[in-house]
């Protein structure tokens, strides 16, 4: 993945996270589950609007839209 950043998940930890995500079945590919993650950590720790995220977490709407596996509810 490159560079691990202060707001973002460990390679143990996305070990721990990614099997509880279910696979998209079909559809238009879509920004990596770990990258919009990230994105929704970032967030939280820094407090800033979605609008106002990093590129490198994806376009803004990926992260509030995305929907929670009912697993993580």
């Amino acid at each position: 993945m490159g560079v691990i950043r202060r707001h973002e998940l460990t390679d143990q930890e996305w070990e721990l996270l990614a099997p509880l995500i279910p696979r998209a079945a079909t559809g238009r590919p879509r920004v990596a589950h770990r990258q919009v993650i990230n994105g929704m950590v970032y967030k939280i720790r820094t407090g800033i609007s979605w609008r106002d995220l990093p590129e490198r977490y994806g376009p803004w709407p990926t992260g509030p839209v995305r929907p929670v596996p009912r697993a993580a509810r």
